[in-house]
């Protein structure tokens, strides 16, 4: 399995008052790295409007460990925590690491694939699935229901 890390700096814009990075930030500083890994094997997003599909995010949530303020150069490692047999449904586990290596935050996304025509939930194409599939899955990764209980 590959691993996909991705560095950033912390800009001006993704400050608060208090002087720290804001809440919102982690979410968007992960969003990017997840759109940086799946450009960096070819699917970008001519690609999803060539298939007329997208994400859709269910539920995403960030723990909070150590403090990032500005100008602070972080590294998100992107990994696989959950995914179903078909690759419709997903979860992904960003850890953002300091430079030194610790811990400052994890945020993980749960989510499936929108087929954009048809307006329903639909396994993406093959060449995406081959992607998932090949990301490093987590210690304590999940096999996922394809179509949950309602």
């Amino acid at each position: 399995m590959e691993s996909f890390r991705h560095t950033i700096e912390v800009r001006w814009s993704d400050c608060d008052a208090n002087q720290h990075v804001r809440h919102s930030a982690y979410a968007d500083f992960c969003t990017h790295a997840r759109i940086e890994w799946l450009r960096s094997h070819g699917f970008g997003f001519e690609q999803f409007q060539a298939h007329a599909f997208g994400p859709v995010i269910f539920k995403e949530w960030t723990e909070y460990l150590k403090e990032v303020k500005m100008s602070e150069r972080l590294t998100i490692v992107v990994a696989i925590s959950g995914l179903s047999e078909d690759s419709s449904r997903f979860r992904i586990r960003h850890d953002i690491l300091k430079e030194d290596g610790r811990l400052a935050a994890r945020h993980e996304v749960a989510g499936a694939w929108l087929d954009l025509r048809a307006r329903k939930l639909m396994p993406p194409p093959a060449a995406l699935a081959t992607i998932f599939a090949a990301l490093e899955h987590t210690s304590d990764f999940e096999q996922i229901d394809s179509k949950p209980a309602a």
